[in-house]
């Protein structure tokens, strides 16, 4: 695949990616979790699709801690969404590719707890 063509390709699955999450924020909003998933992985279920989904659920977690009354299971849940998103990794075949999956996985739970670390008391 040419560069040119590989960035047409790139661009035409944002836009997928861009207008499946749109629809699947209504359905996040609604905890209906599995169904958003579904339909943004219908689009695409590698990397691009999970940096998308991991995007999405990060949103719906800031939202929800910044709620007036926030749900800490709903707040949980939403956590572990995204942090299963965002540290998807495409496959792993060296030492140093699973050092820097950890290593992703670790900035990943830092930055998602830093917002967890936003909730008012209980």
């Amino acid at each position: 695949m040419s560069m040119e063509s590989c960035e047409v390709f790139l661009r035409a699955l944002r836009k997928k990616l861009a207008a499946a999450t749109t629809e699947a924020e209504p359905l996040v909003e609604q905890d209906r979790f599995d169904e958003a998933e579904r339909l943004v992985r219908a689009v695409e279920d590698d990397i691009y699709g999970s940096m998308a989904l991991g995007n999405m659920f990060t949103n719906a977690l800031k939202r929800s801690v910044q709620s007036p009354h926030p749900d800490r299971a709903r707040v949980r849940a939403l956590y572990d969404r995204a942090l299963r998103w965002r540290s998807a990794w495409p496959g792993v075949h060296t030492q140093s590719e699973a050092d820097a999956e950890r290593a992703h996985a670790e900035e990943v739970r830092k930055e998602l707890t830093a917002i967890l670390e936003l909730l008012p008391e209980a």
